[in-house]
C-alpha cells in the first residue's frame, strides 16, 4: 500500500470520526430537549384536567424546538446514508413522537398521524436520504405513549376525573385493534406490542374504578357516611396513593426509560454487532437487573391496586345495601317489642324473603335499658304540643318530621302494639291553615305513602337550612346531657329509635373539625343495640316523646 493511499484512509478516517462527533453533538442536544418535554408531561399525572391544555402549551415551545436539531443533522449527514446514522438518534427521535402524540390526545382526543408527526418535528421531503421518520419509530412513540396512558387512567381517578379513564379505555382499544392488523417482523417492536395488553389492565382498573365513584356520585342515595364506609375509603385513599406514589416515582420513570432504550439498542435479529458478543453480554447484564426492577414495581403496583379494588368493592356494597325498599330496610335491624303479660319471649313468625317464614324472639325488655317501658303512652295532648312549638307553627312544606305512622294491620313493619315506632317524614302542607293538621309522606316507601295526620304523632326535626336564631335552627332546641334518653335516627336507616347520650356535642367538638358533615353530634347508645356507641348527628336527635326517667 503506497503512502497517497494511507494518507486519503487516513483522511477519511479523520472525516468520520469529526462527522460522529458532530452528529453526537446534536443528538445530545436533541436528547436534552426530550428529556426536558418527558419532565413536563409527567407532570399530568397529577394536574387536574382543567389545568392540562396551559401544561400542554408549555411543552410545545420545546417540542417545535426540536425541529432545530433536525435541520442541523439534515445539513451534516452525507446524501443516502440514514441508515448508517439513524441508531445515533432513533430513541431520542422516538422520545419525540411520544411527545407529539400525547400532547395530541390530550389537546384533541385523537391519534396524531406519521405525516402530521413529521411536520411537526419539521422534517421536509427532501431529506429522506438523509434524516427522516420511520414506520417503526413512529410506532414505538405510540406505544410509550399508550404506555404513559395507563398511568394516568389510574391518576385521574384519583384527581377526581371520572370520564378520563373511559375516554382512555376507549382510545387505546381503538389503536390496540390496529396494531394488531400489523405484521411486525421486527421482534423489538413485536416484543413492546405485547406489553400493551398489561397497559390495557391497568386502563380498565383504572376504568372499574372510575365506575365504582361515577356509580356512587349519579345513582346512589345523598346520606352521611357511616364510619365503616370512612374506614373502607381511608384504606382505599391510602392504596391510591400508593399507588400513584409507585407510578410517578422518578425511579420507575427512569428504569422504565433505561429498560426501553436497552431493548433498543438489543441486536435487531439477533444478529450479532460489529461491537462483539461482549456488548450483547453487557446489555444483558442490564437488561436483567432492569427488568427485576421493574417486575419488583409492578408487584407492588399490583398490591396496592388489589388493596384498593378490594376496599372500594366493599365500599360500594356498603353503600348500595340501603337502596332495597323502605320496609326491608326498616325490618333489618331488630327491636323488642313490648313484652307478654307473663314476661316470657314470644315466638313470632316474620314474612322472609322468597316466601320462606323465618321465626324470630320477642325478648322481655331488660331492666336496665333506657327510656320508659315500652307501653308506656305517648303523651299526645295537642294544647301542650302546640305550646311547645308555637313559634314554629305552621311546619312549612319540605320540613323533616320524626313521625309516629298509624297502625296498618297489612304492613308487617307497623304494628298496634308497636307504640314507639318512629320513621322520617317529609311534611307536605298544612290542611286547611289548622296548625295542629298536616299531610306529610314517607320519602323511603315505594311507592310514596301520605299521611293526614296531627301534632300528636309529629316532632319536628331541627332544620339545618334554617338561620341563625330562628326558632327551628338547631340552635334553638337544647343540648340534651350525658345519661338523657332521646329519640335518635339509627345510623343509614331512616328509623328513630330510643337511645342514652353518651357524649354530647360539646363533648364531641374538640375532636371533629367545625366545616365537616360531623361537626355536631352526639353519641349514643341505641337499645337493644349489645351497648353498641354509635354518632349522629345533632340534627336527628330529639327528646324522647315519653319522658325522661
Amino acid at each position: 500500500m503506497d503512502s497517497q493511499t494511507l494518507a486519503n484512509l487516513h483522511q477519511l478516517l479523520d472525516h468520520e470520526s469529526d462527522l460522529r462527533e458532530k452528529i453526537r453533538d446534536q443528538v445530545n442536544d436533541f436528547d436534552k430537549k426530550t428529556r426536558i418535554l418527558v419532565g413536563i408531561l409527567s407532570k399530568i399525572h397529577s394536574t387536574r384536567s382543567e389545568s392540562i391544555p396551559s401544561l400542554i402549551q408549555t411543552a410545545r415551545p420545546v417540542l417545535y424546538s426540536c425541529s432545530e436539531t433536525i435541520v442541523e443533522l439534515a445539513s451534516l449527514i452525507p446524501p443516502n446514508q440514514f441508515w448508517r446514522w439513524k441508531d445515533m438518534w432513533c430513541n431520542s427521535l422516538r422520545t419525540a413522537v411520544f411527545a407529539a402524540a400525547l400532547s395530541e390526545y390530550l389537546t384533541n382526543g385523537t391519534l396524531i398521524s406519521l405525516e402530521s408527526t413529521s411536520n411537526v418535528l419539521g422534517m421536509q421531503d427532501r431529506w429522506k436520504d438523509r434524516v427522516n421518520l420511520s414506520v417503526e419509530d413512529y410506532l414505538h412513540g405510540l406505544i410509550t405513549m399508550v404506555n404513559e396512558l395507563s398511568r394516568l387512567a389510574v391518576n385521574a381517578v384519583i384527581l377526581g376525573d371520572f370520564e378520563q379513564p373511559l375516554k382512555i379505555s376507549a382510545f387505546v382499544k381503538d389503536i390496540f385493534s390496529g396494531f394488531s392488523m400489523l405484521n411486525l417482523k421486527n421482534d423489538t417492536l413485536r416484543r413492546r406490542f405485547d406489553s400493551l395488553k398489561y397497559d390495557m389492565k391497568k386502563i380498565e382498573e383504572g376504568r372499574l374504578a372510575s365506575d365504582i365513584f361515577m356509580s356512587r356520585r349519579q345513582g346512589m342515595p345523598l346520606r352521611p357516611a357511616s364510619s365503616e364506609e370512612i374506614e373502607c375509603w381511608n384504606h382505599a385513599a391510602a392504596s391510591l396513593s400508593t399507588l400513584s406514589a409507585i407510578y410517578s416515582g422518578p425511579a420507575t420513570i427512569e428504569t422504565i426509560g433505561r429498560v426501553n432504550r436497552l431493548i433498543s439498542a438489543w441486536p435487531a435479529d439477533d444478529t450479532l454487532p460489529a461491537e462483539g458478543l461482549d456488548s450483547v453480554k453487557a446489555i444483558y447484564k442490564k437488561l436483567v437487573s432492569g427488568l427485576e426492577e421493574i417486575r419488583l414495581t409492578s408487584e407492588k403496583e399490583n398490591k396496592a391496586i388489589d388493596n384498593a379494588m378490594e376496599q372500594l368493592g366493599i365500599l360500594i356494597a356498603l353503600r348500595k345495601a340501603p337502596e332495597i325498599i323502605s320496609q326491608e330496610k326498616r325490618n333489618k335491624r331488630p327491636r323488642a317489642a313490648s313484652p307478654s303479660a307473663g314476661g316470657t319471649p314470644v315466638p313470632q313468625v316474620l314474612p322472609a324473603p322468597g316466601g320462606i317464614n323465618r321465626v324470630s324472639i320477642t325478648l322481655p325488655a331488660r331492666n336496665s335499658s333506657t327510656g320508659p317501658p315500652a307501653g308506656t303512652a305517648l303523651p299526645r295532648e295537642p294544647k301542650a304540643r302546640r305550646e311547645a312549638w308555637a313559634k314554629q307553627l305552621p311546619l312549612q312544606e319540605g320540613r323533616q318530621v320524626a313521625f309516629h305512622p298509624p297502625p296498618n294491620k297489612g304492613n308487617s313493619s307497623v304494628t298496634e302494639s308497636d307504640d314507639n315506632n318512629w320513621i322520617l317524614a317529609v311534611v307536605d302542607k298544612c290542611i286547611n291553615g289548622d296548625k295542629n293538621r298536616y299531610e306529610v309522606h314517607d320519602p323511603e316507601s315505594v311507592p310514596i305513602s301520605r299521611f293526614n295526620t296531627t301534632l300528636r304523632s309529629i316532632i319536628p326535626l331541627p332544620d339545618p337550612n334554617a338561620p341563625a336564631g330562628s326558632p327551628s335552627s338547631l340552635s334553638a332546641y337544647r343540648e340534651f346531657p350525658i345519661g338523657s334518653t332521646v329519640l335518635a335516627l339509627y345510623p343509614d336507616t331512616s328509623c328513630f329509635y330510643r337511645a342514652e347520650v353518651v357524649a354530647t356535642p360539646t363533648d364531641t367538638a374538640p375532636s371533629v373539625r367545625s366545616d365537616t358533615p360531623y361537626a355536631s353530634t352526639y353519641r349514643v347508645k341505641f337499645e337493644d343495640d349489645d351497648n353498641q356507641e354509635l354518632v349522629v348527628q345533632a340534627q336527628w336527635v330529639v327528646e324522647w316523646p315519653g319522658g325522661q326517667r
